[in-house]
């Protein structure tokens, strides 16, 4: 009984009552009893008296409700039917001097959580107080946890469009400076004008370059046609390379690329998407390779798939998949946006394409796209490696 008691304290804390009983005698009795653990104890002997106390607490999922079953002429059944219609979650205990069979089905149709018979004995109402106060503890919990859940969508929601923002002024704000710099790059590239200082400026420039794109296909690619022309992957891979050429020089690196068979399909494929995919995983490679050190790049099929691969030797990725994440970067010592890889990620889902991501201290780190949607061409000729 003791623990009973103290367990109702803490179930009780911060909740309160509301009594429905014709009976004056019952109404005094549990009024008293229940102001020791209740903060407050409301009381009624109508349907409508007790209505006009719920409607004056608006609702307050912190009242538990204890009704008779037989009210004169009224019901407490039917008080809990119109009590559940509006608020479906609300606890209502029953007390009743019969144990009629179709009382007690009606009773839990309507939604009433516990019985408790006449003559009232303590333990039994104490124990029906507790199990009812307990299913309106993990209520509340629940409550506070949608709430607390729709608040972080709006706020991410919120981060969403903000970044998205973000990514709209970026684009602006570069556009014309680099437009400039590449424009004058060009120009002292015409006069043969040759020097350290020039090639740093053209390997700086084509970074910001590539995240310009990056950011420009981000905010374009859903309202832009998705055009497919048919490529040879081995020039188009070639082209790439060429440029990332001074980049790498710059950072002491060296690409090299092998293609393994002589004729490979060409792929029926998005020009657009296919350099995001490209210069994305080139760049990346350049960004975490150690100095100075080799980037390599494969070109061949694999059960009769093209495939692309890139290997560089750096930093163990640990998480070969939250690489992929929007706005990861596997270290902030880096640089960029982490949107590159992320992007890579969208256009292997929306292609088909396999994407195979190994890292180990000895064997390097290597990104192997397969294409599912190559147009086959015949290749008679034997595997071979050539240095392009």
């Amino acid at each position: 009984m003791e623990n009973q008691i103290e367990l109702l304290k803490q179930r009780a804390t911060n909740k309160s009552v509301l009594i429905l009983e014709d009976d004056p005698l019952i109404i005094q009795g549990l009024t008293r009893l229940l102001s020791h653990f209740f903060t407050q104890v409301w009381s009624a002997n109508t349907i409508d008296e007790a209505l006009r106390v719920l409607d004056e607490q608006q609702a307050d999922s912190r009242i538990l409700i204890i009704t008779d079953i037989k009210l004169g002429a009224e019901s407490g059944v039917d008080f809990t039917c119109q009590v559940k219609k509006k608020n479906p979650k609300q606890r209502v205990i029953a007390i009743s001097g019969t144990e009629e069979r179709d009382i007690f089905i009606q009773s839990i149709r309507c939604g009433i959580d516990r019985f408790v018979l006449k003559p009232l004995e303590n333990t039994e109402l104490f124990d029906a107080l507790i199990s009812v106060l307990e299913k309106m503890d993990y209520d509340l919990e629940l409550q506070k946890s949608k709430k607390l859940l729709e608040e972080s969508r709006e706020y991410a929601l919120k981060l969403l469009e903000e970044q998205d923002q973000f990514l709209k002024n970026a684009i602006h704000e570069i556009h014309t400076p680099l437009a400039i710099i590449i424009t004058n790059i060009d120009l002292l590239r015409m006069q043969n004008i040759q020097n350290e200082s020039i090639d740093a400026i053209e390997a700086g420039s084509r970074i910001i370059q590539t995240s310009y794109e990056d950011m420009t296909y981000l905010m374009k690619k859903d309202r832009v046609e998705d055009v497919k022309s048919e490529i040879d992957l081995v020039n188009f891979i070639s082209e790439r390379k060429n440029y990332f050429h001074c980049i790498a020089e710059m950072n002491e690196l060296k690409i090299s690329m092998f293609v393994g068979q002589a004729r490979l399909p060409h792929l029926l494929f998005s020009e657009l998407k296919l350099a995001r995919l490209v210069d994305n995983t080139l760049s990346n490679a350049i960004k975490y390779s150690h100095r100075p050190s080799e980037v390599i790049i494969t070109v061949g099929l694999t059960q009769e798939r093209v495939f692309f691969e890139v290997r560089n030797y750096g930093p163990v990725i640990e998480d070969t998949q939250k690489i992929f994440e929007r706005f990861h970067r596997e270290s902030d010592h880096k640089g960029g946006y982490g949107l590159g890889l992320n992007i890579v990620a969208q256009i292997c889902e929306e292609e088909n394409i396999d994407k195979n991501v190994s890292s180990s201290a000895q064997r390097g780190t290597s990104f192997r796209y397969i294409f599912h949607n190559a147009t086959q061409l015949q290749h008679n000729s034997s595997t071979i490696a050539i240095s392009k």
